[in-house]
């Protein structure tokens, strides 16, 4: 049987750097890195429908994660707080910036991965699936806001709140955008929804 006692891994320290300037360093070093690989893959700066909102409140499938947020923007929120809950498990001792540093650089990972072909065909390629042929570099900066916004809320939430909040998330998404964490994964498992 598993026990829920965290790793306890040989050395605790972070891999971040500890001064403040070196860490707003390291953090726009990975966004910049993200956004050269998401750029070299071919994604667009902005959507090429010649717009440009903060918000995408249509269901216009030519803006489907192209602006800066949209519903699918919410579900980040909920992915920056388990990564947040992931590296607070396995790194207890670190800070909270350390486990903020750690967040972006998951998340960044996830947004690269996100946009290859293979993940593109995977959230596309079910029954009613909505339109998404990636995403645009403003908007993986928007959906990585969001992550940070919801890993930062971590450490104040009790884990009622916080169950609270994935579940009125995946509501909006699912009435917004007929999509959502439990949408998707029907989906992918072959139910038309």
């Amino acid at each position: 049987m598993s026990s829920l006692t965290p790793p306890v891994p040989a050395d605790e320290r972070s891999p971040f750097p500890r001064a403040a300037s070196a860490r707003l360093a390291t953090a726009l070093g990975i966004l910049g890195a993200m956004a050269a690989i998401l750029l070299l893959m071919g994604r667009d700066p902005v959507c090429p429908c010649g717009k440009v909102t903060l918000w995408q409140f249509g269901a216009d499938p030519a803006e489907n994660s192209q602006q800066f947020a949209d519903w699918f923007s919410l579900l980040h929120i909920a992915f920056g707080m388990g990564l947040f809950a992931l590296v607070r498990y396995l790194r207890p001792h670190w800070s909270r910036t350390d486990m903020l540093l750690a967040v972006l650089f998951g998340h960044s990972i996830w947004e690269v991965a996100e946009n290859t072909p293979w993940i593109i065909g995977v959230f596309s390629g079910g029954a009613n699936a909505p339109h998404y042929s990636g995403d645009s570099l403003l908007n993986s900066f928007g959906d990585t806001l969001f992550a940070l916004a919801g890993a930062g809320a971590m450490p104040w939430l009790a884990w009622p709140a916080i169950l609270a909040i994935v579940v009125a998330i995946e509501i909006a998404v699912s009435l917004g955008a007929h999509d959502g964490f439990i949408i998707g994964t029907l989906r992918l498992v072959g139910v038309a929804v």
